[in-house]
């Protein structure tokens, strides 16, 4: 039997599709960082707070809450200019995942990617044409930015959409086919999925706007490094997913004699790109300094006092994603969600508050964090796993 066990390789044709798509798509932020910067640590420090309010407050809450938080009035308004035009950036992304998971599930994931990759030219062009007004434009700084971004995101849904309209003219069985108890299947599981990400991007929107108050300086170090930590952490997550697809096929096919042999070798394989995600961490350090040479001291001060902890992080973040992608595979997403929405909102988030807003303390121990969030939600993801009732929740 153990000839039948799937292998890296199998993980691996599956996972690289899937990690490309979401490091080009986590680049548009990127993008905008390095052709910001060169503008001030304030218009950064602007960008980083947009990030973090959603598209529901644009027209009702967010202005004066901006306003309340920023550190200065010229940064709340580049910080309300950017997100009311980033806020198409977020509509044409929902749009285009949507879409992208349609083409990931049927098989055809390299799509998405040729997507992504037209994307990304039309973004840095762009982008730098409106920033700093060139071909006879008007030179709009900051908004240029997610000017630039929203021109290049509606490109890419374009795209998807015209593929996608034309593979859902075809005939197909199996939605003609589709149930009310498909539907009701597929929400009892698919909602904690979603649930887990909602919860995820609000605590992560609520901890931003939480360390605004920090200061300038270490708010731009902040927002400038977290959209690099995502685009070498979509490397173990690509892998987390390729492995659950597996998983998912395993225990569809009744294989489980060959769940445990398979899991393990994917494990092992996740160690290495731990240390190869560790060690691209460090060279970032590194090259930050050429990459943004407008960068004031403070800022590069505070971003070297964050490499210690995001060197060691990828052992234990990557470990979890496992855990939680083959859990979800095996139906145990409302587990997963519940380990996820307690630890950010019981934990992370109050201790954020605590220590900006009554501490007072640096940014180097709110990106401790990171590290504190993944130790303590991998007690409950390795109890679980190892206990094995994952295996059997969606019998």
């Amino acid at each position: 039997m153990t000839q039948d066990v799937p292998g890296r390789q199998q993980v691996f044709t599956l996972a690289w599709p899937i990690a490309m798509n979401a490091v080009l798509l986590q680049l548009i932020l990127v993008i905008d960082t390095v052709l910001v910067t060169p503008l001030g640590e304030e218009s950064l420090a602007a960008m980083g707070l947009a990030a973090g309010l959603g598209i529901v407050f644009i027209l009702t809450y967010a202005e004066p809450l901006i306003y309340s938080i920023a550190e200065t009035e010229p940064m709340a308004a580049k910080s309300f200019g950017y997100l009311k035009v980033f806020s198409v950036v977020l509509i044409g992304v929902a749009l285009s995942q949507n879409i992208t998971v349609y083409f990931n599930a049927t098989g055809n994931s390299k799509l998405p990617f040729y997507a992504n990759l037209f994307e990304l030219p039309v973004n840095v062009v762009v982008s730098y044409i409106l920033i700093h007004g060139l071909l006879g434009l008007p030179a709009l700084g900051l908004i240029g930015a997610a000017l630039g971004s929203a021109v290049a995101v509606l490109c890419r849904t374009l795209f998807l959409l015209a593929f996608y309209a034309k593979q859902y003219m075809q005939p197909n069985e199996a939605i003609q086919r589709l149930t009310g108890h498909d539907v009701k299947y597929h929400l009892k599981y698919a909602t904690p999925i979603a649930g887990t990400f909602v919860s995820a991007v609000l605590a992560s929107s609520v901890c931003m706007l939480i360390y605004a108050r920090l200061g300038i300086n270490q708010f731009a170090a902040l927002t400038l490094i977290t959209p690099w930590i995502k685009v070498a952490g979509h490397l173990s997550t690509a892998w987390a997913q390729a492995t659950s697809i597996i998983v998912g096929q395993l225990l569809g096919n009744k294989r489980w004699e060959l769940l445990d042999s398979f899991i393990s070798k994917a494990w092992r394989a996740s160690f290495i790109i731990s240390i190869v995600i560790s060690l691209a961490y460090l060279s970032m350090f590194f090259l930050f300094e050429w990459i943004y040479p407008e960068l004031q001291p403070e800022t590069l001060s505070t971003l070297w006092q964050f490499m210690p902890i995001l060197v060691l992080v990828p052992f234990i973040r990557t470990s979890n994603t496992i855990c939680g992608n083959v859990m979800r595979a095996g139906g145990d997403a409302n587990h997963i969600f519940w380990i996820h929405a307690l630890t950010q909102w019981l934990i992370i988030v109050p201790l954020s508050a605590l220590l900006v807003l009554y501490q007072e303390m640096s940014a180097v121990w709110v990106f401790a964090l990171i590290l504190l969030e993944e130790l303590i939600k991998g007690v409950p993801f390795h109890v679980r796993m190892h206990g094995g009732q994952w295996k059997k929740s969606l019998a």
